[in-house]
């Protein structure tokens, strides 16, 4: 059973998901749906990191080539780092060695 649901969006992000659902052929609702589904899967303890911008869809890419230091960094590089699944596993490597 379907229920409808209203939601609060920047009109720029409405203007994405109209230009994505367009291109896939699928509706909002069916996106949004998908979306759903995928938060629902992932593991109670990884956070949830879907499709992010910049810096964080490169970061597993990256993950070697950055050090300890760069992660832990006072600026916007690093905060976004510090948003990443990788982030959060070295963070669990540590505690359990500790």
């Amino acid at each position: 059973m379907k229920t409808k649901l209203t939601l609060s969006i920047d009109r720029r992000k409405v203007a994405k998901l109209r230009k994505a659902s367009a291109r896939k052929g699928k509706s909002i609702s069916e996106l949004v749906e998908n979306l759903a589904d995928q938060l629902d899967d992932q593991k109670n303890d990884e956070p949830a990191v879907v499709a992010e911008p910049g810096i964080l869809k490169w970061a597993g890419y990256l993950a070697d080539k950055l050090s300890p230091e760069d992660f832990e960094e006072d600026s916007r590089g690093g905060a976004e780092l510090r948003k990443t699944l990788y982030y959060e596993r070295m963070q669990k490597a540590k505690r359990k060695r500790a």
